[in-house]
């Protein structure tokens, strides 16, 4: 008897072990960038700190940023957008974050409402094996970091069809296990709680600009989807539940270069909207909302600074007309408070040391540093619009196309601390600038020589190199306050605009 009692206590020790052993496994090999991009919101969201949940596709994940959002409004918020998620994903994001907590306002944004087909892993007919395959991969930045309830396996048995491809989100050691020769240090970094994680509240900011002119489709009021989708449906499913708990909703449509297609679904999303009474921002329909040429990533996708526009509209539109709470100075919101500031640090960084010198011209209007640029005579920049029009957009003016007109030199200084700025065409002179650097004189002598000098310092010309006399821009940027000088930027533009930093 005693020898059973032993075996059996043996027996059920080394099925603990086991079964710890297989846990540790389990987590050690999961892809982390589930666990990354909701780590917040799991902490957030039990604080009771979240007063909006932002649902879509990654147009809301590259589009709203809600740390924008909390820096200019207080309006604390989580952005569970997911890559290519459908309304009918967004429907499911919603009921799971329900379990965690009780927003006072769901905005949720209706790009791809035009899809009407019932699971992810089946698509239309016609859909590639590549298509399903990527969209089968990108659930899984939704679920991978929720545990498995009756929730989840209710959204897997909605969204996936086949079996065997369901399995792998309810047990997704079924498919990780095989991960060990992709692991690294990071993926250890989770047992010691130092894993990194999204520090902006579920968004991710895209600085590169748009390198091609399409700006999509002419908007058409009166076009409509042809036939009621599955993802109409849902978008309806979301609107009754956030009725029936009594969270406000606000419905939207992100702006960029879209097609007939989208012009369809923005629209027929607005109908929607007016028969449930809610409110609905259709941003297709607002061509000066964003500059399709500086505001877009990509052809659908917002860059930070078309971002920022975005999340600036709607903020505005929260304070005016909810009674949503100003957090900027709750002391328990010290988290977001330091996300802000890493926030502010990323763009300040990115703004001096970018590896794409268009892109960083684009940051430059964000303001967080000063700067100056020269370009010079008969520089193949002037001929190309894509850049003139980057300058324009810094400006504020076109002066930058007067230049291109006659192929003159071009100069232009901002200063964020004095709240100053020059600029000059052709041969102007410009003294006694006011900058943070001090009094500055600006010269043009001849096509390969000018002086750009502070009065205290004429001996001093920021605007000459020898090693540098082949190379048409030049890019100085400087601190708002202290006038130091961060780099200097020597740019080829017939060289795709390489450059050096000094």
């Amino acid at each position: 008897m005693k020898d059973r009692i032993k075996l059996l206590l043996k027996t059920i020790i080394f099925l603990i072990i086991l079964c710890l052993c297989l846990g540790l496994v389990m987590i050690l090999t999961q892809r982390k960038e589930s666990y990354n991009k909701n780590k917040l919101f799991f902490e957030e969201a039990r604080e009771g700190h979240l007063d909006v949940l932002f649902l879509g596709s990654s147009h809301v994940i590259n589009g709203i940023n809600p740390i924008d959002l909390y820096e200019k409004y207080g309006i604390t918020s989580y952005n569970l957008g997911g890559h290519g998620s459908l309304l009918k994903e967004s429907y499911w994001q919603l009921i799971r974050a329900l379990d965690y907590c009780k927003p006072e306002y769901v905005v949720v944004d209706c790009y791809m409402m035009d899809r009407n087909y019932d699971y992810i892993d089946e698509m239309y007919e016609d859909s590639s094996d590549e298509l399903k395959a990527t969209s089968i991969s990108q659930l899984h930045l939704n679920l991978d970091a929720y545990p498995l309830s009756k929730v989840k396996i209710a959204e897997v048995n909605d969204l996936v069809h086949d079996p065997k491809v369901r399995m792998q989100y309810l047990f997704d050691f079924s498919i990780y296990h095989s991960r060990w020769s992709d692991l690294d240090k990071d993926d250890f970094e989770i047992f010691r709680g130092k894993t990194d994680y999204n520090r902006l509240m579920g968004a991710t900011m895209r600085t590169s600009v748009n390198d091609y002119a399409d700006e999509g489709v002419a908007y058409d009021p009166g076009l409509r989807l042809p036939e009621h989708t599955v993802n109409e449906e849902y978008l309806m499913k979301i609107i009754d539940e956030c009725q029936r708990d009594g969270i406000g909703i606000l419905v939207t449509y992100l702006p960029f270069a879209g097609e007939d297609n989208d012009i369809m679904a923005s629209n027929s999303a607005g109908d929607i909207a007016a028969v449930y009474g809610v409110p609905y921002i259709n941003m297709m329909a607002m061509p000066d909302l964003i500059d399709m040429q500086t505001d877009l990533a990509d052809h659908g996708h917002l860059s930070i600074t078309g971002a920022s526009k975005v999340t600036d509209y709607i903020g505005q539109w929260l304070r005016d007309n909810t009674a949503l709470a100003d957090h900027r100075f709750d002391d328990y919101h010290h988290i977001i408070d330091d996300l802000s500031e890493s926030y502010d640090a990323m763009i300040f960084n990115d703004s001096v040391y970018s590896s794409d010198f268009l892109a960083q011209l684009n940051l430059l209007t964000m303001g967080r540093v000063s700067f100056c640029l020269f370009v010079s005579e008969d520089s193949p920049a002037l001929s190309d619009p894509r850049f003139r029009h980057l300058v324009s957009n810094l400006s504020g003016t076109d002066r930058i196309e007067e230049a291109g007109a006659t192929g003159d030199q071009y100069f232009l200084l901002e200063d964020r601390g004095r709240g100053t700025k020059y600029e000059a065409a052709g041969y102007e002179s410009l003294e006694a600038m006011d900058t943070s650097m001090g009094l500055m004189d600006y010269i043009p002598v001849e096509k390969l020589f000018r002086f750009l000098y502070k009065e205290s310092d004429k001996d001093t010309n920021y605007l000459y190199d020898d090693d540098h006399t082949e190379d048409d821009i030049q890019l100085i940027i400087y601190d708002n306050e202290t006038g130091d000088i961060l780099t200097h930027m020597y740019v080829s533009s017939a060289s795709h605009y390489s450059f050096e930093n000094h």
